[in-house]
């Protein structure tokens, strides 16, 4: 049996770091946080020291679960680049050790959150399990037999996967990587939205009229052939979606199952999904990398 015990579950990502304590055994979330995520390296290790300050003044933690985006050196514990924080090669893990003067352990942010849904969410029932976090970027995790895999240390950076040839270019700079075909953000200003200005995904959820319909319906069809392709490679019991995007799940739900369905030829397409620990997945899946092997991960 899964036992959690007095700890400090943070997840980091590109608009925010959310952050909860969990006593244990399950998945019991206490005092969750969601900060803005700052965009100066210095500032965003200030409010680390105030996240793990104000945390151990109010609960006896023992250990560190960190989820952030990549890719990583995890055995180093840095981030190599990520192209939406500042903290190109960047060792976090030991910031935060130093910090907390408690164990640190790390993985990638999309891989936390779908090690959270296989052992208390969406994927509980499966061995071979998918999550897909449609935020900043896209983000990917590969579960099997409730241990994450990471290949070589990187696997499941699926918003990284070439789908054309020659395409837009990425924050990283490389050209025709899907995460470029979902960015909501992005779709919406190209499509009619004119000047600089904040995507609100709960507002434009709520609006409903022809260019809107139009973005929620490319969005999903985007990421219909997208979950179709990654069944085809890993043919898993289930495929599940988190982020902020999928607050407006009913506006793209219909496009994406229907492109789903008609491109994937697997006589059994595997299960959709959406997460059933929501914002608080990542936090949890930080707080299970203490206990998910000796080191955290499985490599």
């Amino acid at each position: 049996m899964v036992r959690i015990k007095n700890t400090l579950g943070i997840d980091i990502g590109g608009t925010g770091i959310k952050a909860g304590f969990l006593p244990g055994p399950g998945p019991q979330v206490l005092n969750f946080n969601n900060y803005p995520t700052p965009q100066k390296s210095d500032k965003l290790i200030i409010l680390l020291k105030k996240i793990i300050k104000d945390f151990k003044q109010q609960y006896p933690i023992k250990k560190i679960g960190v989820g952030c985006p990549g890719p990583l050196d995890l055995k180093k514990g840095i981030v190599v680049k990520t192209p939406h924080l500042p903290l190109w090669g960047w060792n976090i893990q030991k910031t935060i050790k130093a910090i907390s003067k408690l164990p640190v352990y790390l993985d990638n942010d999309a891989n936390v959150f779908v090690l959270a849904e296989s052992y208390w969410g969406a994927g509980c029932k499966y061995k071979h399990v998918i999550g897909l976090t449609l935020g900043t970027g896209l983000g990917g995790g590969i579960i099997i037999n409730k241990k994450i895999y990471h290949g070589h240390g990187n696997a499941g950076e699926f918003g990284y996967m070439l789908i054309k040839q020659g395409g837009r270019r990425g924050l990283l700079g490389n050209k025709g990587s899907a995460q470029e075909y979902v960015r909501i953000g992005q779709l919406f200003k190209s499509n009619f939205i004119k000047k600089n200005c904040n995507i609100d995904i709960k507002k434009l959820s709520e609006t409903y009229n022809q260019k809107t319909n139009l973005v929620w319906k490319k969005y999903g069809r985007t990421l219909g052939y997208i979950t179709a392709s990654l069944s085809h490679i890993l043919d898993p019991d289930i495929i599940i979606f988190g982020g902020q995007i999928t607050k407006a799940w009913p506006r793209f739900k219909k496009h994406l199952y229907t492109t789903y369905l008609k491109n994937c030829i697997l006589p059994k397409p595997p299960v959709l999904a959406l997460s059933k620990l929501g914002d608080q997945a990542g936090v949890i899946g930080a707080a299970l990398l203490t206990i998910n092997t000796k080191n955290g991960c499985d490599y």
